[in-house]
């Protein structure tokens, strides 16, 4: 999976192209996207002295096409007078004679017609200053045993990082994959009754467009995506159909919050080696603290390291008197792995589930929002 950053200023492309269709295709693919700013012209603009100044522009997409016009020397001279800008070229299959040529243009990227929609965006992104993936946040919640109220966290989480800041509105989505319940869906009032069937067999179907047509806007300020569709996990493209999700809805998004059920799923393991950062969410019994022992060693494996890994033990309740655990016995039990204890707040999240609202909405200053407040802390 792919995280892509967002940007706060408009990425201006130009695209250099006379195969209309081709154009007509770059043009939607970046005009989807609200990071950039693009612009068409033919060829022969080349030519044409003040037409255009090219240094207003951060990245030139050249259609050189079948190649003849890699012929032109005036091809050449702009090149060389404009190669500080970051080129990327476009082209049919080329023999070995215009290969040749199509490498003096020095270009920082090549791909070759038909264009694919993912494939150029991932060009782009690449090459565009100022993009890449290490300034977009994608971050699992992750239940180590049934009902330990991982989704009530995640989507308290996905709130808390929409906060808009002194200089921007961060862009959050959240991701339910537990295609089994879509609980999260059920708990948000934000049933979503698109039927994924269609796609699942070809999941090349995904992109920007699919995404936006089918997530759901919540008033906290992120988008949502919960289905209840169970085919899903056992589909042959099942898997394939996930991630591809996951890696288009992350591409705007400063951050993704993706909630990940206990059992496993044939994405499970590879979501969370590729995420910023995990949180395992507990309970404070012997058997589901063992669950999230367990689950925190094999991500360490997995991810050669435990940075970014927190146990989160949720509805923790203290007693003056009883044999119930206390947290002194938790710390020794994960020693010097990072934990966040969250009490139980019962009155606040029962209300908010039944309403169908966040448990901000129902009390902003309860226990629960605080402590998700720090949580969001650590991960931002």
């Amino acid at each position: 999976m792919t995280a892509h950053m967002n940007i706060a200023a408009s990425t201006k492309i130009l695209v250099l192209s006379d195969d209309a269709a081709a154009a007509s295709f770059m043009l939607d693919t970046f005009g989807s996207l609200s990071r950039y700013d693009v612009r068409h012209l033919s060829m022969k603009a080349l030519g044409e002295k003040g037409r255009f100044d090219p240094t207003q522009f951060n990245l030139i997409v050249l259609d050189v096409d079948n190649g003849n016009l890699l012929q032109q020397p005036e091809l050449f001279a702009f090149r060389a007078s404009y190669r500080d800008i970051p080129l990327v070229v476009v082209s049919e299959d080329l023999p070995d004679d215009m290969l040749r040529l199509l490498f003096r243009l020095n270009g920082n990227d090549w791909l070759k017609k038909p264009l694919e929609r993912r494939a150029l965006i991932d060009m782009i992104s690449t090459h565009a200053p100022g993009t890449g993936a290490s300034d977009s946040r994608v971050h699992a919640v992750v239940s180590a045993v049934g009902g330990a109220g991982a989704s009530m966290i995640a989507s308290s989480l996905a709130h808390v990082l929409a906060q808009p800041t002194k200089n921007s509105t961060p862009r959050i989505d959240l991701f339910d994959t537990d295609f089994c319940s879509g609980a999260l869906g059920y708990y948000l009032n934000l049933v979503n009754d698109y039927d994924l069937k269609p796609v699942i067999a070809n999941p090349s179907r995904v992109d920007l467009e699919f995404i936006d047509l089918v997530r759901k806007r919540h008033s906290g300020g992120f988008s949502l995506l919960s289905f209840k569709q169970p085919s899903v996990l056992m589909a042959p493209k099942g898997r394939e159909l996930v991630l591809r999700m996951l890696d288009v809805a992350a591409f705007e998004s400063d951050h993704t919050i993706i909630d990940i059920p206990y059992y496993d799923t044939p994405w499970k393991y590879e979501v969370l080696t590729s995420v910023n950062s995990i949180c395992i969410v507990t309970e404070m019994t012997v058997p589901a603290l063992s669950q999230a022992k367990d689950l925190f060693a094999n991500l360490v494996r997995l991810r050669g390291s435990s940075d970014q890994i927190f146990i989160v033990i949720n509805k923790y309740r203290s007693k003056l008197f009883g044999l119930g655990l206390r947290r002194q016995q938790t710390e020794k039990i994960f020693k010097e792995i990072p934990t966040q204890v969250i009490a139980d707040d019962w009155d606040t999240l029962s209300e908010a589930v039944n309403r169908g609202v966040l448990p901000f909405q129902v009390n902003s200053r309860a226990r629960f929002c605080g402590a998700v407040g720090k949580l969001g802390a650590l991960v931002r």
